[in-house]
């Protein structure tokens, strides 16, 4: 029973607290007139015009770099391929070499 008593009186304590928080700042508002502060500072037309140039310059800048990244990447995938297949050559070559060789060995062993 104490405990619900304590409880019960700390639930209290805390909705008196918050309430008074309350009334205080809405007293603090009507007291105070609210003051709007703007986030951007007020701009020249031709300082706008020059930041909408920017962006403009630098969105063409970005698709350059992208068609060129775009353009490097397949390159690369063909250069890629083309080492695969140069390398799948030389190690057919070097099979074929070593069957020659294989085939020169066994002629002199017979020979002897």
């Amino acid at each position: 029973m104490l405990k619900h008593l304590r409880n019960l009186l700390t639930v209290v304590t805390i909705a008196a607290s918050l309430a008074g928080c309350a009334t205080r700042s809405g007293d603090k508002m009507a007291a105070e007139p609210e003051v709007v502060v703007d986030a951007i500072p007020d701009r020249a037309a031709s300082d706008i015009q020059k930041i909408a140039d920017l962006e403009r310059q630098l969105v063409k800048e970005q698709r350059q770099c992208y068609a060129e990244k775009r353009r490097l990447d397949l390159s690369l995938k063909e250069s890629q391929k083309q080492s695969e297949e140069l390398q799948k050559k030389l190690d057919d070559l070097q099979k074929k070499l070593d069957a020659l060789l294989e085939i020169d060995r066994d002629l002199r062993n017979r020979n002897r």
